[in-house]
């Protein structure tokens, strides 16, 4: 087959968007050939051309050819053969609150390590507590006759990327001690209860955060001729701990410091929980060489230290969420159907179930696309949201009736293939009704076409991407919104009679 005068870029283009996208939106099996072929033609347009129109000959000279529904079936609105478009359903909403979910599994299971808590009027409060183990750098004990604790910190390096809310805030800040053993080897979740001591074993008062600012420290010389120095630290909190701690820990012997689980039984670790402020939840980076508990002590005069670290894959390192509605804009609305709004909340909160019916007139048929489009309802918004961001991507999970919810099958695809195309749901900026606005777009062919062969409608759980390790929250227009209503639009090709 010959383009005369077209470039291999384009014919490539015009392929995947005439051949192969069609033929994954109309059978369900050709989801990685799409995926497969669009990242061809990214890296090789000559490759895909050339692929594809094998590809071409081979399907020209079997029997799907004569099938209308089988190539073309995904062509733009008024482009396609024989095919129709749905846009009338019947939808209602939900809020609901989500269970728990899975923060450690013998590993962290999360990069986003946060401290703190944020409050609005809206959705109400969220807090992040954190609770870790450390290790001893190197394990060895101190055996000078004479040692004299200086003081004991906890330094934690800010994660400046994840840091959700207003830093300029003053915030307190405890830390109590983990009072038992945790198993390393043990799955915990984000509202696990780990015990904790009484009172605190230190904290910080009316700080305010400074995630972009290095911190300078001042070190004191040792005479007229070495006068006070300083350095400057990476951005980072510290917090002064009783020095009884540091005398504890520098108490042990080769025993207890030379085994993990052995220093673990003697020091269970640290619990971490902001006491006062509400506009601000902190995030830190826990695999930086900032971050330490350390213990600074004079060895028969000698300075020395002792750095204890929360180590990746041998400490715990869980992060805990909680969530109060009491007294929110959204608690009556909790649990009750209707049409007005859709909320999503970060940190295991909110979500929303999206019930769609009135689908009989698809069963049989064959759906070539069904995309559903959300829009932010920014009234609701923070009124600085580069401090306080919306969710920047939705995901969406299949309410099944043995109350499992799993990902749909668009969204799974997305995730093994790396390949935006296939579901999307990530904030973006479109016209509607005539006003550029924020909204969501999600593909959900696939689903679709499964849940049709099970009945007439389908009930969709909507949450973050990412419901761990990553604040925030949006309100959305509901499918009753009179401008701006959630549409599913479907293209759909009835099967033709043989």
């Amino acid at each position: 087959m010959y383009f005369p005068g077209r470039p291999f870029a384009e014919i490539g283009s015009l392929v995947y968007t005439r051949v192969f996208r069609p033929l994954r939106r109309s059978l369900g099996i050709f989801n990685l050939l799409e995926n497969y072929t669009f990242y061809m033609f990214r890296k090789n347009p000559l490759i895909l051309s050339l692929v594809s129109l094998a590809f071409i000959l081979a399907v020209s000279s079997g029997p799907g050819c004569n099938d209308p529904s089988f190539v073309g079936s995904d062509l733009v609105e008024g482009d396609a053969i024989d095919s129709e478009i749905m846009r009338d359903f019947d939808m209602r909403t939900r809020l609901v609150k989500t269970d728990s979910v899975l923060v450690y599994d013998q590993i962290a299971l999360t990069s986003g390590f946060h401290v703190g808590r944020y409050h609005n009027e809206k959705f109400g409060t969220v807090q992040s507590d954190l609770a870790l183990q450390f290790l001893l750098e190197t394990p060895s004990v101190d055996t000078a006759a004479n040692i004299q604790i200086d003081s004991v910190v906890l330094s934690l390096r800010y994660n400046e990327n994840l840091f959700y809310g207003d830093s300029s805030q003053p915030v307190n800040i405890d830390v109590l001690r983990l009072t038992e053993l945790i198993p390393r080897d043990g799955r915990y979740y984000s509202n696990e209860m780990f015990p904790v001591s009484m009172e605190a074993v230190g904290s910080i008062q009316n700080h305010i955060h400074k995630p972009n600012t290095p911190l300078t420290r001042i070190l004191e010389g040792d005479g007229e001729e070495n006068g006070a120095d300083t350095v400057l630290l990476n951005p980072q909190l510290r917090i002064n701990l009783d020095k009884s701690l540091g005398e504890e820990l520098l108490s042990l012997d080769t025993l207890a410091v030379q085994s993990d689980s052995a220093f673990l039984a003697n020091f269970g670790g640290l619990y971490l929980q902001q006491t006062m402020g509400d506009r601000s939840i902190a995030a830190f980076d826990l695999n930086n060489v900032s971050t330490a508990l350390t213990v600074y002590y004079q060895a028969d005069g000698e300075e020395n230290i002792k750095r204890y670290l929360p180590i990746q894959d041998l400490t715990l390192r869980a992060p805990i969420y909680t969530h109060d509605y009491q007294g929110s804009n959204l608690e009556n609305s909790i649990g009750q159907w209707q049409d007005s709004m859709l909320a999503v909340q970060g940190l295991s909160g909110m979500a929303t179930q999206l019930e769609i019916s009135g689908m009989e007139e698809l069963q049989g048929t064959l759906i070539n696309n069904a995309r559903l489009r959300m829009v932010l309802d920014d009234r609701f918004s923070e009124e600085n949201n580069t401090l306080f961001p919306e969710i920047q991507a939705l995901a969406m999970r299949s309410v099944e009736e043995d109350g499992s919810i799993p990902f749909i099958t668009d969204l799974i695809v997305e995730q093994q293939t790396n390949i935006t195309i296939n579901f999307g749901g990530r904030l973006i900026q479109d016209e509607v009704a005539g006003d550029t606005v924020s909204v969501y777009e999600m593909n959900i062919t696939t689903h679709l076409q499964e849940a049709l062969k099970n009945g007439s409608k389908t009930t969709l759980l909507v949450t973050p991407r990412s419901r761990l390790g990553v604040p925030g929250n949006s309100m959305i227009y509901g499918p009753g919104h009179p401008d701006y209503p959630v549409e599913l639009k479907v293209i759909f090709t009835k099967e033709q009679d043989q």
